[in-house]
Order: C-alpha cells, then sequence, then structure tokens
C-alpha cells in the first residue's frame, strides 16, 4: 500500500470522533517512543466522551491468548455481552478468532496502529460497520504487551433492531468485505 494511500487513512482518521482523538491521545503518550506503556494511559486525561468507546485488551499465556481487560460501556451495549476479563478464545472461535489473532499479531510486529473495518449484519438483516484502531501499548520499551482499542458504531436504522445480535460466531461477520491497514 502506498504512503499517500496511508496517509489519507491516517486523515481520515484524525477526522474521526471517537477515533481521532483516541489516536491523538495514544500519541502524545509515545513521546520518542514507538508505543507508550499501559502505565502512561491514564483515565482522567482521556476526554470522558471517549471512555465508553475504549478497551484495553492484553497479551497472556506468553502472548498465546488475548484478554480484555477494560472494556468500555459502549462496546458492551454495541456487543450485548460484558467481556471484561474474557479470552478471545472463549468468545470467538474459528475463522473470526484466527482473523483477531492475525490483527493482534500484526501490531504486535510492525509496532504500530491498527485500523480495521468490519461489516456485520444482524440476526434481523440490519448492517453494520464498526471501526477500530487498535494502538499497541508497550510497558518494556520494545516488546507490545498490552493494546488500546477505539470503537466507533456505523448503523443505518434503528439500533435496537441490531443491539447485541451481532455478538459472536454466527455468519453475521463479512470477512470479505472486513478491511484493515496500518497507520503511521
Amino acid at each position: 500500500m502506498s504512503l499517500e494511500f496511508r496517509n489519507e487513512f491516517r486523515k481520515n482518521i484524525c477526522n474521526d470522533p471517537i477515533l481521532g482523538p483516541a489516536f491523538t491521545y495514544w500519541k502524545s503518550k509515545c513521546g520518542t517512543r514507538t508505543a507508550p506503556s499501559r502505565r502512561d494511559i491514564d483515565v482522567m486525561e482521556i476526554p470522558r466522551r471517549l471512555l465508553p468507546y475504549l478497551q484495553i485488551t492484553e497479551r497472556a499465556e506468553d502472548g498465546k491468548r488475548i484478554r480484555f481487560r477494560l472494556v468500555g460501556t459502549s462496546i458492551v451495549e454495541a456487543y450485548g455481552t460484558e467481556l471484561t476479563g474474557k479470552y478471545m478464545d472463549e468468545v470467538y472461535s474459528g475463522d473470526r478468532l484466527r482473523y483477531i489473532e492475525v490483527n493482534y499479531r500484526t501490531v504486535c510486529e510492525k509496532k504500530r496502529p491498527l485500523l480495521v473495518i468490519n461489516r456485520y449484519c444482524s440476526t434481523r438483516d440490519v448492517p453494520l460497520v464498526c471501526n477500530r484502531l487498535l494502538m499497541p501499548l508497550c510497558s518494556d520499551g520494545t516488546t507490545i504487551d498490552q493494546f488500546l482499542t477505539a470503537m466507533r458504531f456505523e448503523f443505518p436504522g434503528d439500533s435496537a433492531e441490531w443491539r447485541g445480535e451481532w455478538f459472536g460466531n454466527n455468519s453475521n461477520f463479512d470477512f470479505a468485505r472486513s478491511f484493515a491497514v496500518l497507520i503511521d
């Protein structure tokens, strides 16, 4: 992917009402480092309106599993279930789990944020889009061990039609129209 194309995505992220301020905050905490550490992230500094759209996940069991450490209320509401404390492989399986693992592995290897856009369709055939910005956190200055993720949901129609119905391993995830790009 060309630098011009990636820069266009970065510009779009910066203009996004959720992803933009989250990215700006994360970037401000990097300083001269590749990524800030978890202890650099202070919820008292983050604009309160963003908190419901943020989650922190961590690598567990020597990086073999990812665990939800903290999940914002808007994410919980959209997914229809509490995720805090759960492992990804307790929630997802099969192709969907492998897709998620590839995204996390990419952030660990490249040590850069990853924009992931996924389309879903509820069991009532209501389309929605989840825009995620997965940003690395690094406590030792080298190894990515946690992630700050900002999420923004787009949905046409009445959100009550889909809330809590697009979560899990059913066939509601559209792999063909999912998208991920590293952000510089």
